[in-house]
């Protein structure tokens, strides 16, 4: 293993996983959809337990100078089951028009996450932590397959209100 390129490939993946989590804290706070803000929640929840694994990965290489893939971790089954809700809005197609945006977002963060993981699996030779980040990226992926979905369900209502269908 090369150790120095796993660790720089492990500690930037911990930054942005803490940057994922403060980024679901702080739109918790500002979104209006209650669904949206419980996803936010479980998000930002679910990005601390990735910085915690990748944490002691980072903390396995430093003391023993390899890493073992765990797939103890789960993505989440309330999450899954959070996206097939139905979205309830009381009307309110403002709060639909200010989510939309934050929602974007969040997808576009997770892809990000996901593409990061994928691409710095390829690069690396030692098969554990191969697994490793291609685990994480499966779990970006479901993060953000999950947004995707909530952002669809939102988009929709909120312009069949306004009666246009724009290009998506």
């Amino acid at each position: 293993m090369n150790k120095k390129k796993a660790l720089g490939i492990l500690e930037y993946a911990l930054a942005k996983e803490i940057e994922g989590m403060q980024f679901y804290e702080s739109k918790a706070k500002t979104v209006k959809i209650k669904q949206v803000k419980e996803t936010f929640e479980e998000l930002s929840e679910m990005e601390k337990s990735h910085a915690d694994y990748i944490t002691s990965l980072i903390n396995e290489i430093e003391e023993h100078d390899y890493v073992h893939f765990r797939q103890d971790i789960d993505i989440g089954q309330s999450f899954r089951k959070r996206a097939e809700e139905e979205i309830v809005y009381s009307g309110d197609f403002n709060a639909l028009k200010s989510d939309i945006p934050v929602l974007r977002m969040a997808y576009l963060i997770e892809e990000d996450f996901m593409n990061f993981y994928n691409k710095a699996a390829e690069s690396v030779d030692d098969e554990e932590l191969k697994k490793v980040l291609k685990h994480l990226a499966e779990w970006e992926k479901s993060h953000r397959d999950m947004i995707y979905k909530l952002y669809q369900k939102v988009a929709k209502d909120y312009w069949q209100h306004v009666d246009v269908e724009p290009l998506f």
